[in-house]
């Protein structure tokens, strides 16, 4: 016969003799009461009571931004056999001080995840929906592009509503990371340990505030053993890894070897587990794609481990930009000599895909003629409205095509170029030397808003964009090769 104790747990007070309760809240406390009874009456009979499974922890480390510190933290990982996700600013990749796309394949080999975080890094709130659809779809498509599997996303500055989560659904993210919504050393005390899973709204995710250099060990380590203490998701958030840089996003590389080598052993216990948000909310995966091989340079004045190298070797595959031929046979890019406005005008033309055109036969600029070099290209440039040249009175009009472009009208340039599409520029620019007034401020905000280009991070943070500093040959590779990342050549 089943003792009274065994009735009471599988079938209830009712199974076991005893009547129910009409107030829900006496009736609680009744059968808490009468639970520690039974278990002490198992206790003194020598029946154990059964022990409580421990809830499962799981722990995820993030990397904001692509920074380039982060390839040392991702090497501590591998070093102990945890994985992290790395949530990548696209338009940052390949310039000084982040990642390279090589170093992404490297990561991703590792069976990392890699995630979305916009092209440009914009507070997504302060963007129409069209442009905040635009840096958060075309972030992921190129990454796709790269050959990453791409399904979640966090936000810049953890800044979200209603509207910016749609966009982030519809652009075929599967969840989005917030920030200062678990208990964190310095705010949300009230605030739950961990995320539950699956997560109430899992396109915004509970997580900590942000690690920053005020972090300890043992902050960190009582992050983890809050959540193992009721269970759930720890993800956790790193910016740079480092000594010297942005010092309220940076914990040191000893710090973090630290923890992450204690987490490591944390493991063993058997309730705690390193995953990568993909794994933590149980996506299917694909293996990583293998890393691309080295690029060969097709000039020799570009070495192969140039900065530009991706983008100056994709131009010359393309037959954007052939370069020059020496002497000796070679072929050179001079990729620090400003463009003139004769070879934006082919630049344009063969991104357009050369386009079939036949010129006037009377030039419309009274400083060319039909054997001006590119004359055909500059004249196709002049019939599309992407360049018009300078009414210089009485009806005369002149297009210069020796003087070279500066970054502004590049940016009108491509602006045209991609057909002038609908934008609304922001009322405040992401750049300190941009302003309403600035010549062509809609079309340099909508080359940012795009990830063709970001501009410079000065040693304060602010971005500048140095409207009137000429386009050098290197930088207009890398501005067509991100152009065609989201206007693709017919």
């Amino acid at each position: 016969m089943r003792s009274l104790d065994q009735r009471f747990r599988k079938h209830g007070p009712r199974a076991a003799g005893i009547r129910r309760i009409g107030n829900p809240k006496k009736y609680k406390r009744i059968v808490a009461v009468l639970g520690a009874l039974l278990l002490t009456a198992g206790a003194l009979t020598g029946v154990a009571a059964p022990a409580r499974a421990a809830a499962q922890t799981i722990v995820s480390l993030t990397f904001d931004d692509g920074n380039g510190n982060q390839l040392a933290a991702e090497q501590v990982l591998k070093a102990h056999g945890l994985v992290g996700t790395f949530f990548i600013t696209t338009s940052w990749i390949g310039t000084p001080g982040y990642l390279t796309q090589t170093d992404l394949h490297t990561i991703a080999g590792d069976g990392n995840e890699i995630g979305g975080h916009t092209v440009t890094h914009p507070d997504l709130t302060t963007l129409t929906s069209a442009a905040a659809s635009a840096e958060i779809c075309n972030g992921k498509s190129t990454l796709e592009s790269w050959g990453f599997q791409v399904n979640n996303f966090a936000y810049p500055f953890a800044a979200e509503n209603a509207s910016v989560q749609s966009d982030v659904k519809n652009c075929g993210f599967a969840s989005g990371r917030g920030l200062g919504d678990i208990r964190s050393p310095a705010s949300c005390p009230s605030c739950p340990f961990a995320e539950t899973l699956p997560p109430a709204n899992p396109l915004v995710t509970k997580a900590p505030d942000e690690v920053d250099s005020t972090w300890t060990l043992q902050n960190l380590e009582d992050l983890v053993t809050n959540a193992e203490s009721t269970g759930g998701w720890l993800e956790l958030t790193f910016h740079h890894i480092a000594v010297g840089t942005d010092p309220t996003l940076t914990i040191s590389p000893t710090l973090f070897d630290t923890f992450v080598t204690w987490l490591a052993a944390r493991t063993a216990n058997g309730t705690t587990s390193v995953r990568t948000v993909a794994q933590a909310l149980g996506q299917p995966t694909t293996p990583p794609p293998p890393p691309p091989p080295p690029a060969s340079s097709p000039f020799t004045d570009v070495p192969s481990n140039y900065t530009y190298i991706t983008e100056i070797t994709w131009l010359a595959t393309q037959g954007i930009s052939t370069g020059w031929v020496e002497a000796n046979g070679t072929r050179t890019y001079h990729p620090l000599e400003p463009v003139n406005r004769d070879a934006m005008a082919a630049f344009m033309y063969r991104l357009a895909g050369s386009p079939a055109f036949s010129p006037p036969a009377v030039s419309p600029f009274a400083d060319m003629t039909t054997q001006t070099p590119f004359y055909k290209e500059i004249t196709w440039l002049s019939t599309q409205g992407i360049s018009t040249g300078w009414d210089e009175g009485n009806g005369i009009r002149t297009y210069r095509p020796l003087q070279p472009v500066n970054r502004d009208a590049m940016a009108a340039f491509m602006y045209r170029l991609a057909g002038s599409p609908a934008y609304a520029a922001p009322a405040a620019s992401p750049f300190t030397d941009v302003t309403p007034q600035t010549p062509f401020y809609k079309e340099i905000n909508w080359l940012s808003t795009t990830g063709i280009s970001t501009g410079w991070t000065e040693s304060n943070g602010t971005r500048t964009y140095r409207p009137v500093t000429a386009v050098a040959r290197d930088a207009m590779a890398a501005f067509m090769y991100r152009y065609n990342t989201s206007f693709p050549r017919s």
